[in-house]
């Protein structure tokens, strides 16, 4: 367990733009200093500049991510303690990272209660600032609309300034993103797009649209050449997701 400075300095890798920003915001609200990187070279190179207390790196990046990044740390003689974070995370996936040196793994999305359990683990002297903050209330919706705002306040410790900001980042993902994946070269790059963008819905609260994600990445992989049906369902659920936020951030 790593003993922090006054205020833990913490680095997080992860390519995805929504996780991303929860993260660096989950972790200021739990006292820490947060340094947000969005690939694996660039988490090497700022771990060579200045020291860290804990990382928490995505599983898979386009460049370098999961075991293949931590290795590649520790032949820099980086050994801080490190935290994987990925949307999927089997036995399997588990015991490769474990066998890579991390010490846990969180899936996606990670709720402010469990990126504070795993603080409390690998941070020794860290206390949870918000042990003396007043609960925030939890608006609950219909699960089964296009919003859920039940899960995602849930999973950002019932911040509705902080699900808001993400909603926004969502929004502005889904701008034009059925064009941009149409015009994607190759299967595998269109299946690792719809990846992240299930992570980006889980933390906001968009279930439909995660669901849609989900089974036009599975036909992807399975069918590259068959794939119309599922697309044009996800194409019209990005669009009503997308009205369903602008009405929410507006």
């Amino acid at each position: 367990m790593q003993t922090p400075s006054a205020q833990p300095q913490i680095l997080i890798a992860d390519d995805d733009p929504v996780s991303l920003r929860f993260l660096a915001t989950a972790l200021v609200e739990l006292g820490c200093n947060a340094t947000a990187v969005v690939s694996g070279s660039a988490a090497i190179d700022a771990c060579m500049r200045r020291p860290f207390d804990l990382l928490l790196l995505d599983r898979r990046m386009p460049d370098l991510g999961g075991a293949m990044l931590l290795r590649a740390l520790r032949e820099q003689h980086i050994g801080t303690p490190a935290i994987a974070t990925s949307a999927e995370l089997d036995a399997p996936m588990r015991a490769e990272l474990q066998a890579a040196g991390y010490a846990d793994a969180l899936t996606k999305p990670i709720t402010l209660d469990r990126l504070a359990q795993a603080l409390a683990a690998n941070l020794r002297g860290w206390r949870d600032p918000r042990a003396q903050a007043a609960p925030r209330a939890v608006v609950h919706t219909d699960a089964a609309a296009l919003l859920d705002d039940a899960a995602g306040l849930a999973s950002v410790g019932g911040d509705h300034s902080i699900l808001r900001a993400l909603r926004g980042l969502l929004a502005g993902e889904l701008e034009g993103l059925c064009e941009r994946l149409a015009a994607l070269p190759s299967p595998a790059g269109l299946a690792d797009t719809l990846h992240r963008l299930r992570a980006s819905c889980r933390y906001c609260g968009a279930p439909a649209l995660g669901d849609a994600a989900s089974q036009l990445e599975i036909t992807v992989r399975a069918d590259a050449t068959n794939t119309h049906s599922e697309f044009m369902r996800f194409s019209d659920t990005c669009a009503r997701t997308l009205v369903a936020l602008s009405s929410k951030i507006s």
